[in-house]
């Protein structure tokens, strides 16, 4: 009766003194508010540490964990990674992966956001968690490097939080501060140095890992649960890295980007603020400064508090949801130049005088995706904020649908805008290479195939072998190799350099068998080395541009065809390619050219491709355009035709 008392009195007695936000959490929290007030009762007498219970308190309402019993049924997952770990498979996600999760699926359902329970903070955590998280925060702060922010509105925003997603909260903070201080301690004078340490325990010695299939576990993990398993897809890690370099006292958060500029979905990095308002974006456990491999539109952070909206932003339905998080803050002008801009509504209809809020929207492969909002006044639509070097368009947003205000446009670099608007009276040809762009990731893989060599002989043991030509230069997409040699030979393959994995999609062989024939292609029996499982060598001549042959480094390897006792031939050809996303031009496919005009897709011909490249005439300017593969495939991009050659967005 008495605790009862003294509690019913201190929150008479503090109660006007509470802002809203601390107010509202006290209120959602029902029985658990004497645990809150305990929290405060106790660092009544320090500055510092009460400022910090009610950043704590005034933003935690709308905190919550996905919790449920579907969770705990998909632990099994985190159980077999766990098993993986132990037997050194640290990488790839094994067919049992695959085979677990279809399990639990076809068991228990598909694991979705709708079907989990929520645990809000306040209604569960204890003053214990809470002085202990608060204490140990300010014994982290107080040992860190000189070289990251030290402010106290950093501290609070990206070091004193308990938890940094939706994740299942758990006391970890002292133990990790004892366990992985000795990293910050060897690190004091050097940013880099920090990561490259947290690189070398965490990436190195405990192995942890991507994980594709992770993508489809929609919630953050907790550090006992990244413990157990070692892997997670991007956010998941991105969440345990900063969970552990908070407990040792560094201000490290989440930035993400929701949709690229030059190709599909976006990507989640996390970032160490520094002194004088600095900042070091790093992929998580990675030792280097993130370079940015795409282009960014918005770039925004991940924060504790609640009041990171303008005072002018939409409400819930008129722009998409993900576009109004109030523990989000717009920072793309921290990772270059930004630009206001203003378009024209060139569409107008009812909604132009009925919203007062608009979308821009890149193209996202397949659609057109909004990726922040604006303002709409005077037939004008205005957006803050805007990286260069990117294709927007700018729409009307309802219902959750977009519907063009605009024709597509560049924003240069430099904040200049260049229009789109189809031109019918100045057509060109346009001559194909790609539907999709070819990243630097591609020329990674190709790279295996460098110092291969191409020789041909008449002994079944590949002896007193002729060397027909070597590849000396990274090959892109398919390869021709013009071959002049005046003796016929009866084996031909191609012979991967020992040191190198192959990556060959496919390789043809041509020739005749007199000088006086035409060439043809050269058919025969397969033969090769090593015998795998999996991209076996018989895969770089099946046809197919998306299997490939790759062997072990440090061991033989080559694919090649036997003509026969009677077929041997003069080789005149070889055409190849490096293991790829097969988005170049595939002769007999079938290709549709489609061109944007006056808010929508207007398709201009189809034609069955010949050979490498493919031509279409008399095609609009001044606009952009997509190419279809209906034969196969999935990925496109749009791009313009500048100089003869195609420019993506």
């Amino acid at each position: 009766m008495r605790n009862t008392l003294i509690f019913i009195l201190l929150s008479v007695f503090h109660s006007c003194t509470y802002d809203s936000g601390t107010k509202d959490t006290l209120k959602l929290s029902g029985k658990n508010k004497k645990e809150l007030l305990k929290v405060i009762e106790h660092y009544k007498n320090e500055p510092n540490k009460k400022a910090a219970t009610n950043f704590l308190l005034n933003n935690m309402g709308n905190k919550f964990a996905y919790t449920g019993e579907l969770l705990e049924h998909y632990d099994l997952l985190l159980h077999v990674f766990d098993s993986l770990y132990k037997h050194k498979v640290y990488t790839g996600d094994p067919n049992v992966i695959k085979e677990t999760w279809d399990l639990l699926t076809t068991q228990y359902g598909p694991l979705l956001i709708n079907r989990l329970d929520t645990t809000y903070d306040c209604r569960i955590l204890t003053s214990d968690f809470l002085i202990n998280n608060i204490d140990i925060a300010f014994t982290s702060w107080k040992q860190a490097p000189g070289y990251i922010a030290n402010d106290f509105e950093s501290f609070c925003e990206f070091i004193l939080p308990y938890r940094i997603s939706n994740e299942t909260i758990e006391l970890y903070r002292k133990d990790y501060f004892d366990k992985y201080h000795f990293l910050v301690d060897s690190a004091k004078d050097n940013a880099l140095d920090l990561l490259s340490r947290f690189n070398s325990e965490f990436s190195w010695n405990q192995k942890y890992k991507t994980s594709a299939k992770m993508w489809d576990y929609p919630v953050a993990l907790p550090i006992s649960k990244m413990e157990l398993c070692h892997r997670g897809s991007c956010r998941q890690l991105c969440v345990y890295c900063a969970l552990v370099m908070r407990a040792c006292g560094l201000p490290v958060t989440i930035d993400r980007v929701n949709c690229w500029g030059n190709r599909s979905q976006g990507h989640e990095w996390n970032v160490l603020l520094l002194k004088g308002d600095s900042i070091l974006p790093f992929d998580p456990f990675s030792k280097e400064r993130m370079q940015f491999v795409y282009k960014p539109t918005k770039i925004f952070r991940s924060m504790f508090s609640n009041n990171h909206l303008p005072s002018n932003a939409p409400k819930a339905g008129e722009v998409p949801s993900y576009m109004i998080n109030p523990n989000e803050t717009d920072v793309t002008d921290q990772y270059g130049p930004t630009h206001d801009i203003t378009i024209n509504c060139i569409y107008p209809d009812y909604r132009l005088k009925q919203n007062k809020y608009s979308v821009i929207c890149i193209f996202d492969n397949k659609d057109w995706i909004p990726v922040y909002w604006g303002t709409i006044q005077k037939n004008q639509m205005t957006f803050k904020k805007m990286m260069g070097d990117v294709c927007y368009m700018a729409a009307y947003y309802e219902d959750g649908e977009i519907f063009p205000a605009s024709d597509p446009f560049i924003l240069e670099k430099d904040g200049t805008i260049r229009l789109f608007k189809a031109n019918n009276q100045k057509p060109i040809t346009l001559k194909l290479k790609r539907k999709f762009p070819r990243f630097k990731r591609m020329e990674q893989l190709s790279y295996q195939m460098l110092t291969s060599s191409v020789r041909a002989c008449n002994r079944s043991d590949l002896k007193e072998s002729t060397p027909l030509f070597k590849i000396t230069k990274n090959p892109y997409d398919i390869s021709d190799s013009i071959i002049s040699i005046n003796q016929k030979f009866r084996y031909v393959y191609i012979d991967i350099a020992t040191y190198r994995t192959g990556n060959i999609a496919e390789v043809e062989f041509y020739g005749k068998k007199n000088l006086t024939e035409p060439e043809q292609k050269l058919k025969g029996k397969v033969f090769g080395l090593p015998e795998t499982q999996t991209n076996t060598y018989s895969m770089a001549m099946d046809g197919d541009y998306n299997t490939y042959f790759s062997k072990p480094k440090n061991t033989r390897g080559y694919v090649g065809i036997d003509l026969g006792p009677n077929g041997h031939s003069y080789i005149t050809r070889v055409r190849f390619a490096p293991r790829s996303d097969s988005n170049f031009i595939l002769p007999n496919n079938m290709y549709e050219l489609c061109y944007w005009d006056k808010g929508k897709w207007i398709s201009k011909e189809k034609q069955i491709a010949k050979d490498l490249t493919i031509t279409f005439k008399d095609v609009p300017s001044n606009t952009c355009y997509i190419l279809h593969n209906l034969s196969n495939g999935k990925e496109e991009r749009i791009f313009t035709y500048e100089n003869e050659e195609q420019i993506w967005w």
